[in-house]
């Protein structure tokens, strides 16, 4: 039998009642992050009924229009978790709807500009020597040729390099542009939110090290007001951009507010542990993934003057198309942050672009979203380039993307095929299943695309139609 909790009490249900749910691989889908779906179902007008959903039936009763926590139990194991709200409530019965949660997932921050986040602010120390309060983990200050960062406008004291700096003098006044941490953003954001960030992604000691570009100066201010010095986009376009960059498995938990951020490739390469082949019935549809080759690039910012002709090794990457990717077309997958060149001679990250300044004449706006990797103090100089130990951002040359995150995927790509298979799992199967996992199947490896249960036929299977891609 079926048995929803709302907030943790057991509500009473038709007699029958069954629910739809489907389940969707994030490994598979680059645009979006989709949760859990299930289809609507209704609960009877009964006493019990009435008081968990607030008497939203009464007239009396004003409507609090709060989201409900919900958990579904199939023979007492735990399929599925998430939150409903009330449609209606028509004579006798209440209608509920599952919240697409992800969607929701950071409530009033899900759409809210990085920008137009107060995230407080740091003094501006008195000696920008490289000391720690200046080198901490918040902040950093590299050096960074741009010598358009004024436009057409002379400003006493600027060299032509951003944050330039000498072991004698520290920092020149001006052309000050604070550099905030990746890792901080996260950090920051999740105290903001009540939300947890964890996974293999910041356990990567080069990739901890991220920073996030911008071209906002300290002149005429008092403080590092540090939403200055964030890119024009929202918390979750953040994620996407990072996924599409990374190759990444972001895995939500909405009850706890985790999301764990792991590397798709390794989950790839992981052993298959799951047997599933008494579970399945012996025919299928096998469709042809006729989308099997990448192309991988990142937006270029067109007001960066160096990158004109955007030069080879930050252009677009396509999976080549010889032995089984002959004829196949490209899934475009495109990261919203890509990263500045590398003055071979100087070893310091170059670009011409005028910044955010009252100093500054012309009407500049914000540059692209860009990272770089902080590589600390070489030579005496504060760097941050688009290189750190072998890893670079960029698509072509010694360490790129493709090499480094995207090797595993791109090989499954080229060689999947999909299947769709009936299949019957016990409640315990789905409670214990996850996307991360593969299944074997009469030979065969397979991913997990996505899956549609119906709960409640009966108490002891849970009949599933299967989307499955060949390993």
């Amino acid at each position: 039998m079926v048995d929803i909790r709302l907030n943790g009490e057991s509500v009473e249900l038709l007699p029958g009642t069954t629910l739809v749910l489907e389940g969707f691989n994030p490994m598979l889908d680059f645009t979006t992050v989709r949760g859990t779906r299930v289809y609507g179902f209704t609960l009877p007008d009964t006493i019990k009924n009435r008081r968990v959903l607030g008497f939203f039936n009464s007239a009396q009763v004003s409507f609090a229009n709060r989201k409900f926590y919900c958990e579904k139990y199939v023979n007492s194991q735990l399929i599925e978790r998430g939150y409903v709200m009330i449609q209606d409530s028509p004579p006798g019965s209440y209608n509920l709807y599952f919240t697409q949660n992800l969607g929701e997932a950071f409530g009033d921050y899900q759409t809210t500009m990085l920008t137009d986040i107060n995230f407080g602010s740091l003094s501006i120390p008195e000696d920008l020597s490289a000391s720690a309060g200046l080198l901490s983990a918040s902040v950093r200050f590299p050096m960074i040729e741009n010598a358009g960062l004024y436009g057409n406008a002379a400003v006493t004291g600027f060299s032509g390099i951003v944050n330039n700096y000498s072991a004698e003098a520290g920092y020149d006044p001006a052309g000050r542009v604070p550099m905030l941490a990746l890792r901080w953003l996260f950090d920051a954001f999740g105290l903001e939110t009540g939300w947890f960030f964890k996974g293999n992604f910041f356990d990567d000691p080069d990739l901890s090290q991220l920073l996030l570009y911008n071209l906002s100066t300290l002149d005429g201010q008092a403080a590092i007001l540090l939403q200055n010095h964030l890119p024009e986009m929202n918390f979750p376009d953040v994620l996407k951009a990072l996924r599409q960059l990374f190759n990444l498995y972001l895995d939500f938990d909405i009850r706890r507010k985790e999301v764990t951020i792991d590397f798709v490739d390794d989950i790839l390469k992981a052993d298959v542990l799951l047997d599933w082949t008494a579970k399945v019935a012996p025919t299928h549809a096998k469709v042809p993934d006729l989308q099997n080759r990448l192309e991988l690039s990142y937006n270029i910012d067109n007001n960066d003057a160096l990158m004109k002709p955007i030069p080879d090794a930050f252009g677009t990457y396509s999976t080549p198309e010889i032995g089984n990717a002959v004829g196949g077309s490209v899934t475009p997958i495109r990261s919203a942050f890509s990263t500045l060149q590398t003055n071979p001679v100087s070893g310091l990250a170059m670009t011409s672009q005028a910044g955010i300044s009252p100093s500054n004449k012309e009407n500049a706006a914000r540059s692209l979203p860009k990272l770089l990797f902080w590589n600390g103090m070489v030579d005496g100089k504060p760097v941050a380039t688009n290189e750190r130990n072998g890893k670079a951002l960029v698509w072509s040359g010694p360490g790129n993307l493709v090499d480094t995150y995207w090797k595993q995927f791109e090989r499954f790509k080229v060689n999947t095929f999909l299947i769709r298979k009936a299949v019957v799992l016990t409640p315990a199967d789905l409670a214990r299943f996850s996307f991360r996992n593969k299944v074997h199947i009469r030979g065969v490896n397979y991913l997990i695309g996505g899956y549609k249960a119906v709960l409640g036929a009966d108490e002891k299977i849970i009949p599933a139609e299967l989307e499955l891609w060949k390993v």
